[in-house]
């Protein structure tokens, strides 16, 4: 599961407990659709993943303010959770 939130300097956090396919190299934000892509590290000239969160308008509005991203992977479930910065590039109007 991906949970979305917001840390106490105003960054957006990412939160799977699940690990994903490899880590995060950037995350595109299409803002007419309200979609959150993810670009990892050894797949970047590949097809990037859709994020499978629906982003509601007050995520929206944090995610605007956003230069980067948070993401923390294995946060739950008993696995060891790691975390590191990922560019947020942010795309249309």
């Amino acid at each position: 599961m991906i949970k979305l939130a917001r840390a106490s300097d105003g960054r957006l956090i990412i939160l799977s407990n699940q690990k994903f396919p490899n880590d995060i190299s950037r995350v595109d934000y299409y803002r007419d659709q309200r979609l959150i892509m993810f670009t990892y590290k050894d797949n970047e000239d590949e097809d990037a993943t859709l994020m499978p969160c629906e982003i509601t308008p007050e995520v929206d509005q944090i995610i605007r303010q956003s230069p980067e991203v948070l993401v923390i992977a294995m946060a739950a479930k008993g696995g060891t959770p790691y975390g590191y910065e990922a560019p947020l590039i942010q795309i249309g109007l």
